[in-house]
C-alpha cells in the first residue's frame, strides 16, 4: 500500500496544485471594473499592499496549495448564494458594475448584489470563510450590527455610495465546521445597515466610514503616481515596524499571509522612494494609466455648464 500524507505532494494533490497555478498565471491580475487605479476590495488594507497591487508589483511569495484550494471552494459557495438570488428575486442584480470616478474617487469595482427591499436599494456583499473568523462573528447574538469587519462594511459601503444604494447587507457563510463552538459547513449570519445608520464598535455612520477611507485611499494613489512606496500602516493595527516572516507562526496576521512580504520588510516603515527599493519592486513597478484626470474634468466641465445655465 501507497500511502501519501504531505499536503499537497501527492500524485493527485501536486498535479491539482499545478493546475491551479496555472490557471492563476494564465489569468494573471484582473483589471478593475472601469480600468481605475483602485478597486474597492482593497478598502481598510496596508497602505503598502494597496500600493504594491496598484503598482503591479510581482508577488514574493507563492500561495500555498491549501490556500488555493479554499479560494475555489469559498468561490464556488459564492457563486451558488448569487444563483440562488438571481433566480428567486427579480431584481436582483449579481456582479453589478460600481464607478466611483464620477464621485471624484479613482476606485471602481462589482458588488456582489443589488437588490430592493420595499423602496430601499441596498447592496450584498458575500464573504465565505473558515470556522474560526466565523466563530468570532458569531460570538455577537446573531442580530446586532457590531460584528461584522470593518473592511466589509466599507468594501459593502463604497459600492453602495457608487451606486448611491441606500444601504449594505454583509452575509458570511462558514466553508466549514467547528462542533465545538457551535459552528456547521453552509451556516450564515446576516447584518443590514442603512448609510447614516452607526456602526456602534466605531461611533460613526457607513457614510462617514466610507467617506474617510475613499479619502485615503486618494492619499496612496497620489503617493504610488509620485513614484513613492507608501508606509507600512494598517487602519486597524498603526504602523508595523517589525513584520513577521511570510507563513511565521507569530505576528501580525496580515503581514504572515502578504504575498509582497519579503519585498515589503527589507524595507522602512515608513514611505520609500521606488529606486530606494529591492530590484523586484523596481524592475515590476508600473502604475496603471488611467484617463482619471480627463474623466474628471469631463465631470466638472458638466458641473459648470451647469451653474452657468442656471445662472
Amino acid at each position: 500500500m501507497i500511502q501519501e500524507t504531505n499536503t499537497g505532494s501527492g500524485l493527485i494533490a501536486s498535479t491539482v496544485d499545478a493546475h491551479l497555478r496555472y490557471e492563476r498565471e494564465q489569468e494573471g491580475k484582473r483589471p478593475t471594473a472601469f480600468g481605475t487605479a483602485l478597486r474597492g476590495s482593497q478598502a481598510y488594507n496596508c497602505a503598502r499592499k494597496i500600493g504594491f497591487e496598484m503598482a503591479q508589483v510581482k508577488e514574493s511569495e507563492e500561495l500555498p496549495y491549501e490556500t488555493l484550494i479554499a479560494f475555489h471552494l469559498g468561490q464556488a459557495m459564492h457563486e451558488k448564494v448569487q444563483q440562488s438570488l438571481t433566480a428567486m428575486w427579480d431584481d436582483f442584480e449579481a456582479e453589478a458594475p460600481v464607478d466611483l470616478r464620477p464621485f471624484g474617487y479613482d476606485v471602481s469595482g462589482h458588488a456582489d448584489g443589488l437588490f430592493t427591499i420595499g423602496d430601499k436599494k441596498y447592496v450584498l456583499e458575500l464573504k465565505t470563510m473558515t470556522a474560526f473568523p466565523f466563530k468570532l462573528a458569531l460570538k455577537g447574538d446573531g442580530t446586532t450590527t457590531d460584528s461584522p469587519k470593518i473592511e466589509h462594511i466599507l468594501q459593502a459601503g463604497i459600492y453602495a455610495y457608487g451606486l448611491e444604494a441606500d444601504g449594505i447587507q454583509i452575509v458570511y457563510v462558514s466553508k466549514d465546521a467547528s462542533y465545538r463552538d457551535g459552528v456547521k459547513p453552509g451556516m450564515t449570519l446576516e447584518f443590514r445597515f442603512d448609510m447614516d445608520d452607526v456602526v456602534p464598535s466605531v461611533n460613526t455612520t457607513v457614510r462617514e466610514l466610507v467617506e474617510q477611507e475613499l479619502s485615503r485611499l486618494k492619499v496612496i494613489s497620489d503617493e504610488v503616481e509620485s513614484g513613492m512606496i507608501p508606509a507600512r500602516f494598517v487602519p486597524d493595527e498603526g504602523w508595523i515596524e517589525d513584520p513577521p516572516r511570510y507563513a511565521a507562526s507569530r505576528g501580525y496576521w496580515r503581514c504572515r499571509y502578504c504575498v509582497f512580504n519579503i519585498d515589503c520588510r527589507a524595507l522602512p516603515t515608513q514611505a520609500t522612494p521606488v529606486e530606494a527599493s529591492t530590484p523586484n519592486i523596481q524592475n515590476s513597478w508600473d502604475p496603471p494609466a488611467t484617463e482619471f484626470n480627463e474623466h474628471i474634468s469631463f465631470y466638472t466641465s458638466l458641473d459648470d455648464a451647469t451653474e452657468e445655465e442656471a445662472k
